[in-house]
């Protein structure tokens, strides 16, 4: 990954911008344990370095509530969002470590990250009271899941692994409800900047237009 990995997404900040008030902490409790993961990988000077600080989230999600440690501002700050499903939510982390270790990028560290990122995003609709097995919020969280991760290669080649995993994967948009306008958001941004090849995707100013559309529709 390139140090745009290591950046604040504008794309994050446009969908928390659609989520409605009592989601938005949730939101946004998610979107920075997911950045805070990506740094750990990016960062990370050996595997075995990312792995351990990985390993540490993992351990501190598996425990029963009342075990839980206390004392680290962000795990405090989704335990209090994510409550009973903040469990489920180390899905996230197994996703992040697979590409941690996946050198060289292959297919099956493609699907595998794809799914684990998917899976914490489901968790993040769990926590909201919807169903979060659903199939078209499973679609919609991949989508997002592959185009950002694209858009944040070097090498082309696995870019274009992404890019052809992505095309042979990807569902028809279906319309999200107002609550998961944020997913909404993220999933039309998604769609367009892999049909470009993995570009940002806030690029070219069509980009807030496909934005506003989805804020507004839901798709």
């Amino acid at each position: 990954m390139h140090d745009q990995a290591l950046l604040p997404s504008p794309e994050v900040d446009l969908a928390l911008a659609y989520a409605v008030r009592r989601d938005r902490p949730l939101l946004a409790s998610f979107f920075s344990f997911d950045q805070s993961l990506a740094r750990a990988v990016a960062v990370a000077s050996e595997p075995i370095v990312g792995q351990m600080r990985l390993a540490w989230w993992r351990d501190a999600m598996s425990v029963n509530p009342a075990a839980r440690p206390r004392g680290n501002p962000q795990f405090d700050d989704l335990s209090l969002h994510f409550g009973e499903h903040l469990t489920d939510l180390a899905a996230l982390v197994d996703g992040w470590e697979v590409l941690l270790l996946a050198d060289p990028l292959e297919r099956e560290a493609v699907a595998a990250f794809a799914a684990g990122r998917t899976m914490g995003w489901q968790a993040v609709v769990a926590a909201m009271g919807y169903d979060g097995n659903d199939e078209f919020v499973h679609d919609a969280a991949k989508s997002w899941a592959l185009a950002d991760i694209a858009s944040k290669l070097d090498n082309p080649g696995e870019r274009d692994l992404v890019l052809d995993f992505a095309a042979e994967s990807m569902a028809t948009p279906v319309r999200l409800p107002r609550r998961l306008r944020p997913l909404a958001v993220l999933a039309a941004l998604s769609r367009r900047s892999l049909r470009q090849g993995g570009t940002a995707l806030m690029s070219g100013r069509s980009s807030a237009l496909t934005a506003l559309r989805a804020g507004m529709f839901g798709r």
